[in-house]
């Protein structure tokens, strides 16, 4: 049997008027669409964005109590002649944080912040604070500078646990 011999007809479909353009209702439905997509998408990515400059806080405090650490209990009296805990500036003296970097970006210095959207606090145990600081008499807390995105404060002691204060609840993170 060949294939001209199955008197096989083509489907023909009925002319249609052309369609020139959208009408208003589909422009207006689309546009809808559109708008609460990017909606989503805002507040998923504000909120990646607040992790993220939140787990850069927590990263950094853990290497913050490192540096600590080893300042304290550096074998060079040059450098740490009393065996305490220094300041931000006493780990970039000892080379122990790079130069590039400074302790806030409060007054917008030319340099990047250690942590950003932070401001670091170096606390003795003769200092005023809710918080009270380890056996050690120290603690480091990162406080937000600008709030906006309801960034939480950080504070690590010499155990290198990293906590954050939200409202009255001390939870480790």
């Amino acid at each position: 049997m060949k294939f001209e011999d199955l008197n096989i007809e083509p489907i023909v479909l009925p002319e249609r008027e052309s369609q020139t353009g959208y009408t208003l209702l589909e422009i207006l439905g689309v546009t809808v669409l559109a708008v609460i997509v990017v909606m989503m998408a805002q507040g998923m990515v504000s909120s990646y964005k607040k992790y993220s400059v939140e787990e850069i806080a927590v990263q950094r405090l853990k290497e913050l109590s490192k540096f600590e650490h080893e300042y304290r209990y550096l074998n060079d009296p040059t450098v740490n002649p009393t065996r305490v805990y220094g300041t931000f500036f006493d780990l970039q003296n000892a080379g122990m944080i790079s130069d590039v970097y400074s302790q806030s970006d409060e007054r917008r210095h030319t340099i990047d912040a250690y942590v950003p959207n932070y401001r670091l606090e170096f606390m003795k145990s003769e200092e005023e604070s809710d918080i009270e600081p380890d056996a050690f008499q120290y603690m480091i807390m990162a406080i937000p500078l600008y709030n906006s995105m309801g960034l939480k404060t950080f504070y690590v002691q010499e155990d290198g646990e990293v906590y954050f204060q939200d409202f009255i609840f001390l939870q480790p993170r």
